[in-house]
């Protein structure tokens, strides 16, 4: 008898999260390929987002040095965003909400009662994914972009560059007495100001969509201009990119230009990572196929869903795409050893249903074993195929380029692309 993963799906009330992540056990792969192609730069994808955070920072020593009890930064970012997000919003409440988060909560506030920073700071205001959490990891020293040092956003300290770019944003000029942004944002903080009849000059100020020409010459420099081989490798693949305002095929027309341009290496490890997304939605799609075969109750045995046609055609697209990842992770000599793994087994599975069960134990939130049969996980849902990869997989909420095309698997390419237009750098000729 085959061990069981799985003997019967939690009540309701025993499971601590409702949210569902199809990561397959290959998290760390995932993070590991997408720093190889575009190293450092997180999930930014234009400079409103480093800019509102180092403010944060920024403003929050400046209330401690006052001697008043200051927010956390982590809360008056969140508000800051809130606010610059929401008066986005109001310009247009019908869309598209490029760079806006928080449109949903926003729309059932139809009189604009809520614009406080208290009443921002909350998620219930806003959203709980913020641009604040997709941009920690970019601002750091260590493994990001430099602008601060330290391992938790509440506890960074400002870099010189970091300090320089939170200034540039908060010496800004408001409304008609032309005060400082800082000013402004310090009232607004302390709840001794609303939103003012200005409020124009504030969206300038503050909007995702208008960073000044100050902030994006630092971001710019930042990104293509220090001295170290990551940097070099953001180089290389911003020249490759191109002007065009779309982004570009990454196999047809970015990794030749790689190769033409001499960086051999660097275009081989870009095909690796897109063999990588491959075997990714394959799996989704295998697991798709699967959710749509097992019903409520007892659950489908191993050896029914093994005759399954569509099945069939599913796993043999995932096998031929572990055999593509495992040629070109060698050709690219990369050694990275969780997805190899993963992909031998696959292959090794010499039939259908070793596949099953050994792709189930991969997603155990959605299916399990139990005996020689497939049931329903504690969490379970049909799960969409590719074409459709938004609201399922953990921050999703996000709407970074890198999530909205076909499959989601541009390994950061696509945030790259528009960062570079956004600071009014778009590559090579």
């Amino acid at each position: 008898m085959i061990a069981s993963a799985c003997w019967f799906s939690p009540a309701p009330s025993e499971v601590s999260s409702s949210r569902i992540s199809l990561d397959f056990g290959l998290r760390s792969a995932d993070f590991f390929f997408r720093d190889l192609v575009v190293p450092e730069l997180g999930r930014i994808w234009f400079v409103r987002q480093l800019s509102w955070p180092l403010a944060s920072l920024a403003l929050h020593e400046a209330i401690q040095s006052q001697g008043s009890n200051a927010p956390k930064p982590t809360a008056i970012c969140h508000g800051i965003e809130a606010l610059a997000c929401k008066l986005e919003y109001q310009v247009d409440p019908q869309g598209p909400f490029e760079r806006i988060l928080g449109s949903r909560a926003f729309g059932h506030d139809d009189e604009s009662l809520v614009r406080s920073f208290r009443q921002l700071s909350r998620p219930s205001n806003y959203v709980r994914n913020t641009h604040r959490q997709a941009a920690t990891r970019a601002l750091r020293k260590d493994g990001g972009l430099g602008f601060a040092t330290g391992a938790r956003f509440d506890l960074l300290e400002l870099e010189p560059v970091g300090r320089s770019l939170a200034e540039t944003f908060l010496d800004q000029r408001v409304g008609k007495g032309r005060t400082s942004l800082r000013k402004w944002l310090l009232g607004w903080l302390r709840d001794e100001q609303e939103l003012p009849s200005w409020s124009d000059t504030l969206l300038g100020a503050l909007s995702p969509k208008h960073p000044s020409a100050g902030e994006r010459e630092l971001v710019r420099s930042r990104v293509l201009d220090t001295s170290t081989a990551k940097c070099e490798t953001r180089q290389h693949l911003a020249s490759a990119i191109g002007r065009a305002a779309d982004l570009p095929d990454i196999k047809g027309v970015v990794v030749p230009r790689l190769r033409e341009a001499g960086h051999r290496r660097q275009a081989d490890e870009v095909i690796a990572a897109l063999a990588f997304g491959a075997v990714l939605d394959r799996a989704r799609d295998a697991t798709a196929e699967l959710t749509r075969s097992v019903g409520p109750g007892n659950g489908v045995p191993v050896a029914t869903l093994a005759r399954d046609a569509a099945l069939r055609k599913a796993f043999a697209a995932l096998r031929a795409a572990s055999k593509n990842f495992s040629s070109k992770v060698s050709t690219a000599g990369i050694t990275e050893s969780t997805t190899r793994a993963f992909a031998e087994a696959l292959l090794s599975a010499d039939d259908d249903l070793k596949a099953i069960r050994l792709l189930v134990g991969r997603v155990p939130q959605v299916l399990c074993l139990s005996d020689d049969s497939v049931i329903r996980g504690a969490l379970f849902r049909v799960v969409d195929k590719t074409e459709s990869l938004e609201g399922l997989e953990e921050g999703a909420a996000s709407i970074e380029p890198d999530r909205t095309v076909r499959t989601g698997r541009t390994f950061r390419i696509a945030n790259l692309h528009s960062l570079l237009r956004d600071v009014g750098q778009r590559g090579a000729a």
